[in-house]
């Protein structure tokens, strides 16, 4: 049986990725406690003892405000952690799975969807780290998958971290008789955790290198949003009255364009399905489908 560390093990796709895969590997899920990713040192006494087939790098700090005001902490953690055990793969033999952003390409100038070919444009701490790390992970070997996530939901499951994402928000929001303001201006692939995790697996038996991983989508998050609630069996009368365009932010001109084309992946035998239909998938799964 082959071992997996994922590091970030505790968090919204390690502990699903473990859940669904742990009969078929001895998988290690490390949180930040089981492992501190910014000690060199530790990284590298835990990867000598446990000598790893596969590392899922997944530990890092999305949250765009604490990067802003902490940006020496999340350098340390998003940029560092990575190059460390990307460094103690390299000696020990394993193959990493880095796991990268949609946000690289935040600030683009050019219209989407984005190819791996296509020049990033990060314009957060976040988006500018992991293309730190993606820029540096040639320079210390070469056994190494880069795969960028789209936004991923999913549902609360027993024994599995809950995560904001755009089922589940636009859910509590409605079982809290709570308005949603969203934007008609914001492009985005939205991707159904259990593909995510269904096609890591499938990463190690493809060619090194960098793949756009989740779902094609082609509406806005207030087209999304209201999918989900029609979806919910939610009337018109209620979905005029719970959703509230906010064009404040990002309007016509000035859109949000995180798209990303997930051609290279799809060639290679990775399929997603398209947000929405991904979307109608994981209602099915948990029986509350209309």
């Amino acid at each position: 049986m082959k071992k997996i560390v994922i590091t970030g093990g505790s968090g919204f796709v390690g502990s699903r990725f473990k859940k669904m895969w742990q009969e078929k590997y001895e998988i290690l899920a490390l949180s930040s406690r089981d492992l501190d990713v910014t000690d060199q040192a530790a990284i590298d006494q835990f990867m000598d003892e446990e000598k790893p087939d596969y590392v899922i790098h997944a530990a890092g700090i999305p949250s765009q405000q604490f990067c802003t005001e902490h940006p020496e902490k999340a350098h340390a953690v998003n940029v560092d952690g990575a190059l460390y055990m990307a460094e103690a793969c390299k000696r020990t033999g394993a193959k990493m799975v880095f796991t990268s952003t949609e946000q690289l390409f935040n600030g683009s100038p050019e219209p989407g969807p984005y190819t791996e070919e296509s020049k990033p444009y990060p314009d957060t701490i976040y988006g500018q780290n992991k293309l730190e790390v993606e820029e540096k992970l040639p320079e210390i070997f070469s056994d190494y998958w880069v795969v960028r996530f789209t936004w991923i939901f999913g549902l609360p499951e027993k024994d599995c971290a809950e995560g904001t994402n755009i089922l589940w928000d636009t859910m509590k929001s409605l079982m809290k008789n709570q308005p949603i303001k969203t934007s008609e201006y914001e492009f985005r692939g939205m991707t159904d955790v259990d593909e995510i995790c269904v096609n890591l697996e499938k990463l190690f038996s493809l060619p090194y290198g960098t793949y756009h991983f989740g779902s094609t989508n082609n509406d806005g998050r207030y087209e999304i949003v209201r999918y989900i609630m029609e979806k919910l069996g939610i009337g018109e009368g209620r979905i005029k009255e719970m959703l509230i365009a906010d064009n404040s932010k990002y309007y016509e001109g000035h859109i949000r364009e995180l798209r990303l084309d997930n051609t290279k992946a799809k060639e290679a035998g990775i399929e997603f399905l398209p947000t929405k239909e991904g979307i109608d998938r994981c209602l099915r799964k948990f029986s509350i489908a209309r």
